[in-house]
């Protein structure tokens, strides 16, 4: 339990400062938007505990969608984080339950008409009219599988599950539909965030009683 409580604390500092850095204009380093998620990734895979790959291997996948987003490659960028939500469902699923509940259809149904009535009509290209609507419906499927998973900390996960979905939505509309107030400030503190809480309630959910003991 003290490693799992050291690498948490650190990978914590220098995750709000790897933040910061980002949101200081003169610190001008090369894809400083990627740093904070790709060192929860790195202290994900440090633990050393198989049931965290896939939530490390998001992180490290987002962190790809991050530097593609820096260089403006908007469908890359799609792409990479779409392979990191499938790394999400791929952990959450096996721990959701079965039967769906009126609670999860009731929010992700909305949000798929959403983007198809708002978001996707509003793309200018055919293959971004594609990518985004083979995006959102990922997304989607992450969020119903963290709404509907039955482990510990669910409450946490499902925070952050929204919080993303909500970052994503603020990107799209956005770039299709009009100027979003502050955006850098609202799509990275609640991409940032969701993806804080994913680290920090994964965590949770793997300490052992043992590690616990130690």
């Amino acid at each position: 339990m003290r490693r799992f409580s050291g690498i948490f604390v650190l990978t914590t500092l220098l995750f709000a400062a790897g933040a910061v850095v980002f949101f200081t204009k003169a610190a001008a380093l090369p894809y400083k938007v990627a740093y904070p998620v790709l060192l929860l990734g790195l202290s994900t895979f440090l633990l050393r505990r198989k049931e965290l790959y896939l939530i490390g291997l998001a992180f490290l996948l987002s962190a790809a969608g991050d530097v593609m987003g820096a260089r403006h490659w908007f469908i890359p960028q799609m792409a990479f984080f779409a392979l990191a939500h499938v790394a999400y469902i791929r952990w959450f699923l096996p721990r959701a339950r079965r039967t769906p509940r009126i609670g999860s259809l009731a929010v992700v149904v909305p949000l798929l008409v959403f983007l198809f009535v708002v978001i996707v009509p509003q793309a200018p290209f055919p293959a971004e009219c594609i990518g985004v609507a083979v995006y959102g419906l990922v997304i989607a499927g992450m969020l119903y599988s963290v709404l509907q998973y039955d482990g510990a900390c669910a409450v946490g996960f499902r925070c952050a599950a929204l919080l993303f979905v909500f970052s994503d939505a603020a990107i799209a509309w956005n770039r299709f539909v009009g100027p979003v107030p502050a955006h850098t400030w609202v799509v990275m503190i609640t991409y940032y965030l969701a993806q804080y809480l994913f680290f920090r309630f994964a965590l949770t959910t793997a300490a052992s009683p043992a590690e616990a003991e130690s």
